[in-house]
């Protein structure tokens, strides 16, 4: 498996609070503190690494309009959260792939523990050589996963190579402002600016076209994400939040993002590609 050069950098940024097994133990035990059912909205305070969370999630896959017979694929699925909430309201099988050993144990998990273990598929890998055969999915998306790779339009090709003809991908991503002042670190995907790569929106579309992925829906939710820094929201179930698995750093790393939208530093990108 081909791994981006900083792979390890990468695995020890997201993997830093201890072992895979020590760490899904914890989170073994704070659920088994939950009662009822683990649906996608009870566990969004956890389970969705990106900003605005599962409101996020829900606008990029209305934007993909997912049929019940798709076949999905997350590329850099993280905890699980948003594989889930397609499953869980698409009905269709979602595969996700994520470079962290200890996140797509937690995923499995997750999908045991919510009944969807049938429909979903956890695998580790990149994205710079995902481990499945040409044209295999309708459905590609990624979300704040791209900015832990220099090589853009490699992982393009290869979301491309992977898509059926027509297939679309949908993507949510950090981007640098044209023009703007340089990002401030840490964030949650990189400590210094040297292990990040986030691209202006003209150098993304490029980076598309580069790949055979002809951009149909492009927004700004920029605006919509600062106004999520600036209100208060409840602690997931069982107290589980993405301190679980980053550890007490993690709320700095979210106040430096949320710095970095207001001041015009970085920007988000939600929208849709088509393969070509």
């Amino acid at each position: 498996m081909t791994l981006p050069d900083n792979a390890d950098q990468i695995r020890r940024h997201y993997e830093s609070v201890g072992e895979a097994g020590e760490v899904v133990a914890r989170i073994v035990a704070s659920l088994d503190e939950m009662d009822g059912p683990m649906t996608s909205e009870r566990l969004a305070g956890f389970d969705h690494f990106h900003v605005r969370g599962l409101a996020a999630t829900i606008e990029l896959i209305d934007l993909l309009e997912i049929s019940p017979n798709a076949q999905v694929l997350d590329a850099g699925s993280g905890l699980g959260g948003p594989s889930r909430y397609v499953a869980e309201t698409r009905g269709c099988s979602v595969t996700g792939v994520d470079l962290a050993p200890s996140y797509v144990a937690i995923s499995r998990l997750l999908a045991d523990r919510a009944g969807l273990s049938a429909w979903l598929d956890y695998q580790v890998g990149n994205l710079l050589e995902l481990p499945f055969d040409d044209a295999t999915f309708d459905i590609v998306f990624t979300q704040h996963v791209v900015m832990n790779i220099a090589d853009r339009v490699g992982a393009y090709r290869e979301i491309r190579r992977v898509l059926k003809p027509g297939g679309r991908f949908g993507f949510y991503d950090v981007l640098a402002v044209d023009g703007g002042p340089a990002a401030i670190y840490p964030t949650p995907w990189s400590d210094t600016a040297e292990r990040s790569t986030v691209l202006t929106p003209a150098q993304t579309r490029a980076a598309y076209a580069a790949a055979n992925l002809r951009l149909e829906v492009w927004r700004d939710p920029t605006a919509d994400a600062v106004a999520w820094f600036d209100t208060p929201r409840p602690t997931g179930a069982a107290g589980l939040s993405l301190v679980s698995v980053l550890g007490p750093r993690f709320p700095a790393m979210a106040m430096t993002l949320a710095r970095n939208l207001r001041e015009g530093r970085l920007q988000l990108a939600m929208g849709v590609c088509r393969a070509v």
